[in-house]
């Protein structure tokens, strides 16, 4: 059996958990009885496994107060904080290579933020932040044109030099060129002091969402609603024996039957959009779930369904979010004319 690797960052709109959990995704060949006859070409089906972190961070509070008994009970309170990032030892041999910005000791900081007192900082960095993206922001014409909006996800690392490395990037449905301005944005922030753990420079993982939106118009770029159609079984063909498979866009002009391909660009789908539910690694949730659908004569995805783990209804859902937001396909032939092609593919949720 061959398996390939791959590593999905994971921005979260949850405050409350770790922004910059790292998760994993792999692909590999498989031969599930249950879904073989579903399968891709040749006996080939890809399984993809997602896991995540079971830990769960409170985002660090914000500290208030104004007068100078103030300012003692927010230096307090920072104190009572290192607790919670004190099992962080660099000394371990388990090294922490990146460390969440809301567990690191000292922050990253702007320049303009290193003579901030230490209970301002982090109010110092996030303004610093948002002024630089107000600096840098343009809007992408051809997607203004097109009245393209959506929020962008941006995750980064400030490395141990300060410099910032490691973007990550996630956008609305067709929202490249929203991702590529996000990108150049981001790519523009200055070197920042290098952020320290237990006295030592260490990496710092940081996110921010960018929103996209042009007043007054409504977004071109939204998804359908996945519909529900009634077909007939003898007009619906197995992916296995359909004649010339669906296609992603970018599959254009592969090699072979294309399934190769397919696959791949399901898999970085996957990577994409994967998100473990909040709920299911609080619950120690997790399983195998099987996404069953229909991509139909028009290259449209439809009749998505799911089965999962008993007790797994929360990974059932995140599931078929994740079947919801692929894109329209080119449709499969069959007979030399489009066909609707079934398909199914197992995802196997595991915490760390």
């Amino acid at each position: 059996m061959s398996q390939a690797k791959g590593t999905c960052d994971t921005p979260t709109d949850d405050p409350a958990l770790d922004l910059n959990s790292i998760t994993k995704c792999s692909i590999e060949d498989t031969k599930d009885d249950e879904t073989s006859s579903l399968a891709s070409r040749k006996s080939k089906r890809v399984t993809i496994q997602v896991s995540s972190r079971r830990r769960v961070v409170r985002k660090r509070e914000a500290v208030t107060g104004v007068s100078d008994m103030g300012n003692s009970h927010k230096i307090a309170d920072i104190k009572k904080k290192a607790s919670l990032v004190g099992s962080l030892d660099l000394n371990s041999e388990d090294v922490v290579e990146k460390v969440p910005f809301n567990l690191v000791e000292e922050i990253p900081l702007f320049k303009s933020c290193e003579k901030v007192a230490i209970y301002e900082q982090e109010k110092c960095f996030k303004e610093e932040i948002s002024n630089h993206v107000k600096k840098n922001f343009r809007y992408p014409a051809d997607a203004y044109a097109k009245s393209i909006q959506g929020r962008v996800l941006v995750q980064f690392v400030i490395d141990k030099t300060g410099e910032v490395t490691d973007l990550n990037i996630r956008g609305p449905y067709k929202g490249e060129e929203l991702e590529e301005e996000a990108k150049r944005i981001v790519s523009k922030l200055p070197k920042f002091k290098p952020g320290k753990h237990n006295g030592k420079a260490v990496k710092v993982k940081y996110g921010i969402p960018l929103s996209f939106r042009i007043p007054g118009k409504k977004p071109s770029n939204v998804k359908k609603a996945v519909k529900k159609v009634a077909l007939e079984s003898t007009s619906v063909i197995n992916f296995a024996d359909v004649e010339t498979i669906p296609q992603f866009k970018d599959c254009k002009g592969s090699k072979g039957d294309g399934s190769d391909c397919f696959n791949r660009e399901l898999v970085k789908h996957v990577e994409k959009y994967f998100s473990y539910p909040q709920e299911a690694i609080i619950n120690d949730i997790e399983g195998k779930v099987y996404a069953y659908f229909v991509i139909d004569k028009n290259g449209e995805v439809i009749n998505v369904q799911t089965r999962g783990p008993k007790g797994g209804e929360v990974l059932e859902e995140a599931a078929k979010k994740l079947v919801e937001k692929l894109p329209d396909f080119q449709p499969g032939l069959h007979n030399g004319k489009p066909a609707n092609v079934k398909y199914a593919f197992p995802i196997n949720f595991k915490l760390d």
